[in-house]
C-alpha cells in the first residue's frame, strides 16, 4: 500500500498489539466455570473479571488524549504492552481470586492506554489515498480476533487449564515487546493536553460504588449496604456530570448528548453492550454447568455466530452507505430480538443446534446494528466535537458492559432465595431463565427505539431524461457515433495538477490515463480528487463494540497543495471500466448506469484510447438524432400494428 519496509513493520507490530488486546477480551468467558471451581467462587464473584475490566477501561479511555500528548508513541506502546504482560503473568500464577482480578485490572489499564493510540498512529502512517482500504483491512482483522477467542480458550482450558490462557497471552505480549524495542519508532506529533483529577476521582469512585452495589445486592444478607453503595455512586456521578458542564476543558463533554440522533445512538449501543457482554458471561456458565459441555465445545458453539457476525458487521457499513440506516438497523434489531426469545426458550435439555442458532441470531443481529448506528449518530455531530463524542461513547459502552454483566449475573443469583426448595440444577436454570428474560427485554427495548427513532434522511426525487432507442438489431447505434473522438487524457507520468487543469478548463468529470503506447492504464475522476481533499476521518469498531474514531486534522489548503504534486497513478482507479468502440450504445448506457459512473474511455480491440463516452455525450447525440430516432420508432410502431392486423 505504498509503505516502506519499516512502516510495514510498525503497522504489523501495532496491529498485533491491538489484536492481542481484543482477543484477550473474549478469551476468558469459556473458562469461567473452571475458574469458579478452582478458586471456589460463585458466578456473582467471577463476573467481576469482566465487569472490573470494562470499568477500569472506561476510566482510562478519557485519559488517552492526555497520555498520547504527554509521551511518545513508542514509549507509550511499549509501556502499555508491558503493563499488559505484567497483568497476564500476575493472573497466570494467581493463588486466589483477588490476585487474578488484579491481573485483569492491569490488562484493562493497558488496553485503555494502547488501543486509541494504535489506531491513530496506523491512520497517520498510511498515505491519504490509501487510508480507506487500510482501515477496511484493519477493521476486518480486528473484527475476527474475538471470533476465535472462545474456541482457542476452550482448547487451552480443556487441554491444560485456565492458567494457560494467561501464559499464552503473556508470551505473545513478550514477543510484541521485543519486536517493538527493535523495530518500533515514534510516529506523529500530538498536542499536549491536560485532565481534571477531581473528575477522574468522581467518575471512577462513582462507577465502582454503583457497580459493586448492583452486583452484590442479590447475594447480600442485608441489602442496606448495597443500596447505600448504589446511592453513593449515583450522587458521585451526579457531581461528576455537573462538574463537566462547568469545566472549560472537561474530561467528557456530556453536552454532545443534547444532539438527538447521537443520544439515541448512545442509548441503543449501551443497551446492546449490556445485553451482549452479559450474555457472553452467562452463556458459557449455562453450557458447561447445566448442559454439561466442555470449554472447547462452548467455544465451538459460539464460533459460528462470532464469525458470521464479523462478516455482517463488515458489510453492514457498506449497506448503510447505499440504502440508509433504517433498512439495515431495523432487520438487525428484529433478528436480535428473535435471538433474545431463543434465550428465554433455553432449558436443561435444549439441543446444541438450537443454542448455536440462538447465539448466531444474537451476534448477527447486533453486528448489523452497531456499525450503521454508530455512523448514523456520529454523522449528526459537528466535526469539532467528534473526538469528545468518541470518548464519551466508548466510556459509556464500557459502563454498559460492566452494568449489564453485574445485573444479569445478579439476576441469575436471585433464584437461591426465590426458589429455595428447588434442586440445585433446576434452581440455577431458573436463575438463568430470569436473566435471559431480562436480556430479551433489553433487546425488545432496542427494537422499539430503532423502530420509532431511526429514520433515513429525506431526499428529493431525482429527475431523469427519458431516452428511447430503437430495439431492432439493424437500427442499433454504435458507441463510436456518440463518443467524443478527441478525448482529453494525461500520461501515467503526469501529476494531479495536469488533471486538475483539464477538469477546470473543460468542465469534464474525469480524465483517462495512458501509457507511452496510448493504452489506457487508469482513470482519475473529480470524485477521486474530492475523496482526497475532503476530510478523511476514520472509524474502527472492535469486537467489544468499542468505536475508535480518528479525526483528520490536516487543513484543507495543505491537503490541496499536497495533492497537486502527486503522481496521477497514486489516486487513480487502476481497474478501468472502458467501452469498446464497436459496441452498441444502449449497452454502454446500461454500463454507465449500473456502474454509477459519469464517463468511460472508449478503446479499440488493442486497448488503445480512441475516444471517451460520457452521459452528456449520449444525451447530446440522442437529441441531435432525435428526428431520426422518432421516425424509426414510428415506423417500428406502424410495422407492429400491421403485423397485428395481419394476425
Amino acid at each position: 500500500m505504498g509503505l516502506t519496509h519499516k512502516q510495514k513493520m510498525i503497522v504489523v507490530i501495532l496491529l498485533a498489539g491491538a489484536v492481542l488486546a481484543v482477543l484477550n477480551q473474549t478469551l476468558l468467558s469459556p473458562a469461567f466455570p473452571t475458574i469458579m471451581a478452582d478458586l471456589h467462587v460463585d458466578a456473582t464473584t467471577v463476573q467481576w473479571l469482566t465487569s472490573a475490566y470494562s470499568l477500569v477501561e472506561a476510566v482510562i479511555i478519557p485519559l488517552s488524549a492526555y497520555l498520547i500528548g504527554r509521551f511518545s508513541t513508542r514509549k507509550l506502546f511499549i509501556a502499555g504492552i508491558s503493563i499488559f504482560a505484567f497483568g497476564s503473568l500476575l493472573a497466570a500464577f494467581a493463588p486466589f481470586f483477588a490476585i487474578l482480578l488484579l491481573g485483569r485490572v492491569f490488562q484493562a489499564i493497558a488496553c485503555g492506554i494502547v488501543m486509541p493510540m494504535v489506531f491513530t498512529v496506523i491512520l497517520l502512517i498510511f498515505p491519504r489515498e490509501k487510508r480507506g482500504s487500510a482501515m477496511g483491512m484493519v477493521s476486518l482483522v480486528i473484527g475476527f480476533a474475538p471470533a476465535v477467542g472462545p474456541s482457542v480458550s476452550g482448547i487451552l482450558v480443556d487441554g491444560i487449564g485456565w492458567r494457560a490462557l494467561f501464559v499464552v497471552v503473556f508470551i505473545l505480549a513478550l514477543i510484541i515487546i521485543i519486536a517493538s524495542i527493535i523495530t518500533l519508532e515514534s510516529y506523529g506529533e500530538f498536542e499536549p493536553s491536560s485532565f481534571d483529577k477531581p473528575s477522574v476521582a468522581l467518575c471512577s469512585l462513582g462507577l465502582l460504588s454503583l457497580l459493586y452495589g448492583l452486583s452484590s445486592i442479590s447475594s447480600a444478607r442485608n441489602i442496606t449496604l448495597p443500596l447505600a453503595l448504589i446511592a453513593v455512586g449515583a450522587v458521585l456521578l451526579f457531581f461528576f456530570v455537573r462538574r463537566q458542564f462547568k469545566l472549560e476543558i472537561p474530561l467528557l463533554r456530556i453536552e454532545v448528548l443534547k444532539t438527538h440522533r447521537y443520544a439515541i445512538t448512545v442509548i441503543v449501543i449501551v443497551l446492546l453492550q449490556a445485553a451482549l457482554v452479559g450474555t457472553g458471561v452467562l452463556l458459557p456458565i449455562y453450557l458447561q454447568n447445566l448442559i454439561g459441555v466442555s470449554a472447547l465445545q462452548t467455544g465451538l458453539i459460539m464460533l459460528p455466530g462470532a464469525v458470521i457476525g464479523a462478516f455482517v458487521g463488515f458489510f453492514a457499513g457498506r449497506l448503510f452507505d447505499r440504502i440508509g440506516p433504517r433498512k439495515v438497523i431495523l432487520p438487525g434489531a428484529f433478528i436480535s430480538f428473535v435471538g433474545g426469545l431463543g434465550l428465554v426458550a433455553l432449558n436443561l435439555d435444549t439441543p446444541i443446534v438450537f443454542i448455536i442458532c440462538v447465539y448466531t441470531c444474537l451476534s448477527v443481529g447486533m453486528q448489523a446494528i452497531i456499525t450503521p448506528l454508530n455512523t448514523w449518530g456520529i454523522n449528526s455531530l459537528d466535526n469539532k466535537v467528534i473526538q469528545h463524542a468518541n470518548a464519551l461513547s466508548n466510556t459509556l459502552n464500557q459502563v454498559g458492559a460492566s452494568l449489564g454483566t453485574a445485573v444479569l449475573v445478579s439476576l441469575s443469583a436471585t433464584s437461591t432465595f426465590l426458589f429455595p426448595e428447588m434442586p440445585t440444577i433446576e434452581q440455577t436454570m431458573a436463575g438463568d431463565k430470569i436473566a435471559f428474560c431480562f436480556t430479551a427485554s433489553i433487546i425488545l427495548v432496542i427494537f422499539v427505539i430503532v423502530l420509532a427513532k431511526v429514520r433515513d434522511a429525506k431526499t428529493s426525487p431525482l429527475s431523469t431524461i427519458p431516452v428511447h432507442f430503437p430495439t431492432k438489431a439493424d437500427d442499433n447505434i454504435a458507441v463510436n457515433l456518440a463518443m467524443n473522438s478527441e478525448p482529453y487524457y494525461v500520461h501515467s507520468t503526469d501529476s494531479i495538477r495536469s488533471v486538475a487543469q483539464i477538469l477546470a478548463s473543460n468542465k469534464t468529470s474525469g480524465v483517462p490515463i495512458v501509457d507511452n503506447k496510448n493504452k489506457v492504464v487508469g482513470f482519475v475522476s473529480d470524485g477521486d480528487i474530492m475523496k482526497y481533499i475532503g476530510r478523511n476521518d476514520a472509524a474502527i469498531l472492535d469486537g467489544s463494540l468499542m468505536l475508535y474514531r480518528v479525526p483528520d486534522d490536516q487543513s484543507f489548503v495543505s491537503r490541496v497543495a499536497e495533492l497537486l504534486d502527486l503522481n496521477v497513478m497514486r489516486i487513480a482507479t487502476k481497474n478501468v471500466i472502458s467501452v469498446d468502440s464497436g459496441s452498441e450504445l444502449d449497452k454502454a448506457c446500461r454500463l454507465l448506469a449500473e456502474k454509477r459512473i459519469k464517463k468511460a474511455p472508449v478503446v479499440d480491440e488493442k486497448g488503445i484510447l480512441i475516444g471517451s463516452l460520457s452521459r452528456s455525450d449520449i444525451i447530446r447525440s440522442t437529441m441531435a438524432n432525435l428526428a431520426s430516432i422518432e421516425a424509426m420508432a414510428a415506423a417500428e410502431k406502424l410495422e407492429k400494428r400491421s403485423q397485428s392486423c395481419g394476425l
